[in-house]
């Protein structure tokens, strides 16, 4: 018998096919990387008793003013593991307690969570304790997750306000969260970052105006605002996966920006430029304040800028690693383990930051 013939698909028919089965390994993929950021929001091991940061322009974000929050840490059967409490005064510094004010014309401590005290009251930060044991009182203006960019941002603000006799700077790495790639200056950033022109030289780069704002309408954050208590499920299924894609971009070749939110990605001159940069802002805000400035800096990072500055630092207190390690690392090694580090976390604990602020007492007397 005759075969019959079978009427063949008509062209919209097969779009339709072909679109649902390109559809489904897409739809897949999709659904395996919002899992993957859902899974990430179950078990992250931080909590918060509500956000204490608020979007900015400029540097991202800042410290919410005149609030209160607390930082929670979880060990990995889902205990609690800590419970420290926030406090920020009316221009989003924090505080020892609930309604005091960052003191004016003592001195001013910038950074990210390992100044901020991450995990830690406020009354045990080196900040509380400069004012509490050796009558230095000190404004504290630091956030979890800052990168170095952000921390000259805000100091740049906060020396109008707090009018600082002295600056402190505590740098343990968090330089790398600064630094973008890619052939021409970013454009689409959340937030501030140093980016190398290719010629030796790197400049500051801010995010272009009203951007951080408009992006937050579709639901995205900067990178690493979940530091501060931004722990919701709009962070984690938008803004994670959004950024995750733009630093892909970025690594490829394809995008100028962040190619990863908290390491340094680059060449060495690259690196070594950004680095120069940012230490001679640093210098530069000192300077501008007419104050001396205390980098405390025991990985070394600004050794080389130091070496090759032409700027005066007449002003600069440079504790390196040596007196890191001597006034430091070395006693704090003897501290009973939850004086020398937050529980499950990592971050120093109340006896280390007593440490760290009577080094910088001694060495802030022995400069005047």
């Amino acid at each position: 018998m005759p075969q019959t013939m079978q009427p063949s698909l008509s062209l919209g028919k097969r779009a339709l096919f072909w679109s649902i089965l390109v559809a489904i390994p897409v739809f897949c993929a999709a659904l395996m990387v919002l899992g993957y950021y859902l899974y990430a929001y179950l078990t992250l091991p931080a909590g918060y008793c509500g956000s204490f940061a608020r979007l900015d322009g400029q540097a991202g974000w800042v410290l919410k003013p005149a609030t209160e929050s607390c930082v929670i840490g979880y060990t990995p059967d889902g205990a609690e593991a800590f419970r420290a409490s926030v406090h920020t005064d009316e221009n989003g510094g924090r505080v020892p307690i609930k309604g005091a004010e960052a003191p004016k014309g003592g001195l001013l401590a910038l950074g990210d969570s390992w100044t901020f005290g991450y995990g830690i009251e406020g009354t045990d930060t080196f900040a509380a304790r400069l004012e509490a044991e050796h009558g230095l009182p000190t404004a504290l203006f630091a956030s979890p997750a800052y990168s170095g960019a952000q921390a000259l941002l805000l100091g740049q603000r906060a020396v109008d306000f707090v009018r600082p006799r002295g600056l402190i700077y505590l740098e343990l790495g968090f330089w790398e969260r600064a630094v973008c790639s890619g052939s021409s200056e970013p454009r689409f950033i959340l937030k501030p970052c140093y980016w190398a022109d290719g010629s030796g030289a790197a400049r500051l780069t801010l995010p272009p105006e009203g951007l951080v704002e408009t992006a937050a309408r579709f639901g995205l954050r900067p990178g690493g605002m979940v530091g501060a208590g931004e722990k919701t499920l709009t962070y984690f299924m938008i803004s994670r996966p959004a950024s995750q894609a733009m630093m892909l971009l970025t690594r490829a070749g394809m995008l100028s920006g962040f190619a990863d939110d908290f390491r340094a990605v680059g060449s060495t001159e690259t690196l070594a430029a950004i680095k120069r940069a940012h230490f001679e802002n640093m210098i530069r805000l000192s300077q501008d304040a007419g104050i001396p400035l205390i980098l405390i800096d025991p990985a070394e990072a600004y050794a080389d800028a130091k070496a090759q500055t032409t700027s005066d630092l007449s002003k600069l207190v440079y504790l390196d690693r040596a007196v890191w390690n001597e006034e430091v690392a070395i006693p704090m090694a003897a501290l009973p383990a939850l004086e020398a580090n937050v529980p499950h976390d990592g971050h120093y604990g109340p006896g280390t930051h007593r440490l760290i602020a009577a080094m910088i007492a001694r060495h802030w007397k022995e400069s005047r």
